[in-house]
């Protein structure tokens, strides 16, 4: 059977439209129009223009709440917008000093990390770095050299040079060397070792001992930062963990709460002397449309008007077909579920 449908217009103060959509509109099915459109006879309407004041509170709220491993399934009822708003964004200033101190051990390993790939190809060298990087009247170049023109330097330039290559480490592509040379003839050498491919890497003055000494004092500073950061992982779970319950409940609103707003993309806006109105325009079934105005009868800041007048709608109704209650689709307004254009 093909139930009756009504064209409803709902008004409010502006400010009201969310209470009105939590505490009336969720529990109907209405097919909301775009009011600009339906309205075009009214003067001064504009579009209901406002930024999401719950997008980013909501991100946050499901962000916190995606770092627990089990989310309680709670209800949102004991908790109103306005608390749920406060509650995360205290809770997010508390964390955010551990996430702080967590971002700055995580800079730190990158930066022992980048040392450490600097240094790892050069474990082989058995000589205090320190005394390296601090010769005076001999030059040092760190580097990497295919195979291909190691074993020809090795075996046509090295012994026509002064120069000492102390090789280190050695993989299928390329060998990691070290090289030295007296301070007067490093150009003339430098160019040699130029002309056979050596790419050179630069080591900042920052070890101490041997390379394989100075790897291990890194991968020690690197061991000590990640238990830091796993005891604040620690601190975090268990402050969530705390608050699991309330945190749900309030990220269960603001989600809510963040999907009603898009009620506002249908809404038109009034001006009435100081005082702006919402408009809202839809389709309820004749049902729930005398239930909805029984409903908002005591509410003194809403009202409904059932038009009457065919005529006076530009929208054409949508069908409903009228199915046992156990079929009746959960989702509410905006895309109802089950309409269609006639």
């Amino acid at each position: 059977m093909i139930e009756k449908m009504k064209f409803l217009s709902i008004t409010g103060p502006k400010e009201d439209i969310d209470r009105v959509v939590e505490q009336y509109l969720s529990k109907y099915e209405i097919h909301l129009e775009n009011a600009l459109s339906e309205l075009k006879t009214v003067k001064d309407l504009r579009p209901y223009v406002e930024a999401n004041p719950y997008k980013n509170i909501s991100q946050r709220s499901a962000e916190l709440l995606g770092a627990l491993k089990d989310v309680p399934d709670v209800s949102e009822d004991d908790i109103s917008v306005e608390e749920a708003v406060q509650f995360v964004s205290t809770l997010d200033s508390e964390l955010n000093s551990l996430v702080a101190q967590k971002e700055d051990y995580q800079n730190q390993i990158a930066a022992l990390q980048d040392s450490m790939n600097k240094i790892v190809p050069f474990t082989g060298l058995n000589y205090d770095l320190t005394s390296i990087l601090h010769f005076r009247y001999i030059k040092f170049r760190f580097g990497r050299i295919a195979h291909e023109y190691y074993d020809k330097f090795y075996n046509y330039v090295y012994d026509t040079i002064d120069t000492v290559l102390c090789k280190c480490r050695e993989d299928e592509n390329y060998v990691w060397a070290v090289y030295f040379v007296p301070e007067t003839i490093s150009d003339k050498v430098d160019a040699i070792y130029a002309s056979m491919h050596f790419e050179r890497f630069y080591l900042p003055d920052e070890y101490e001992g041997t390379p394989s000494e100075a790897a291990h004092v890194l991968e020690d500073k690197i061991n000590a930062l990640n238990k830091s950061i796993s005891e604040i992982d620690s601190q975090i779970t268990e402050a969530l963990n705390s608050q699991r319950e309330k945190l749900a409940a309030a990220d269960k609103k603001l989600q809510k709460y963040t999907k009603n707003f898009d009620v506002r993309k249908m809404a038109a806006c009034t001006k009435q002397r100081e005082h702006t109105f919402y408009i809202l325009c839809g389709w309820m079934s004749a049902k729930d449309a005398k239930q909805f105005q029984k409903e908002i009868s005591t509410d003194e800041d809403t009202f409904c008007i059932m038009e009457t007048d065919d005529n006076n709608i530009i929208s054409r109704p949508p069908t409903k077909l009228r199915n046992p209650q156990l079929f009746r689709p959960v989702e509410m307004f905006i895309g109802m579920y089950g309409l269609h254009t006639a």
